[in-house]
């Protein structure tokens, strides 16, 4: 049996998620405190989740961190004035802890076959493609992000490990004509999650996995 970590359940997307991993056969495991039907739930508190993990099936082979947290209150501009606070917070929900999870997490996705590494981000945090002027918390945490997936990959890839970056094109965090509802999204970001990206011609020095790019839910994939 594959197994799948999911590192929270706090929207539609997240459960939404966890319901298409269940149905196509993998074991489940989310960190949180509601219990859905058929699905491990492990502690909030990453070393008991890392432990309760290890006791249960001993390896990981699909890590999704969901942290994609923003705030109605990061309104602000570089001309209104930056709120240190806002973007402290926001670093550590997008930043810190997924760094702090994955560290606690590896030995698990050591242990399995699998090495998939996914995480979420948005189009709006692209230098190339953001035309915002304001959430520059949220942009600034998405980009730090972006610089930490890009130094994991360098460490990892030669380990046999991939990664996906996946924009679920949330209300929060895309504009309106591109907002996805959730199960779609889900839907979407379970089939990028779990596929393999293509060789050229079956070429294996045309590794389209050699590529760290990200995609949304539409199926579009963007610049960093």
């Amino acid at each position: 049996m594959k197994v799948v970590l999911i590192t929270a359940q706090n929207n539609d997307f997240d459960k939404n998620l966890a319901g298409a991993f269940l149905r196509e056969g993998y074991k489940v495991y989310v960190m949180g405190n509601v219990q859905p039907e058929g699905i491990t739930v492990i502690p909030p508190d990453i070393k008991q989740a890392a432990e309760a993990v290890q006791k249960g099936s001993g390896f990981i082979d699909i890590y999704i961190d969901v942290s994609n947290e923003s705030d109605l209150s990061d309104n602000f501009n570089v001309r209104t004035g930056i709120n240190g606070r806002i973007i402290h917070n926001l670093y550590d929900a997008n930043v810190t802890r997924p760094m702090a999870m994955l560290e606690a997490f590896l030995p698990l996705l050591e242990a399995g076959s699998g090495k998939r590494l996914c995480y979420l981000t948005s189009a709006a945090a692209s230098i190339n493609e953001t035309r915002d002027i304001d959430g520059l918390g949220y942009k600034m945490a998405k980009a730090a992000l972006h610089s930490f997936l890009q130094i994991t990959r360098n460490a990892l890839a030669p380990k046999g490990y991939t990664i996906r970056a996946f924009d679920p094109c949330a209300a929060l965090n895309c504009s309106q004509e591109r907002e996805v509802s959730a199960p779609l999204s889900a839907q979407a970001a379970f089939n990028y999650f779990t596929r393999r990206r293509g060789m050229e011609r079956d070429d294996p020095n045309r590794d389209d996995e050699g590529n760290l790019v990200f995609r949304d839910a539409w199926g579009r994939q963007h610049s960093w």
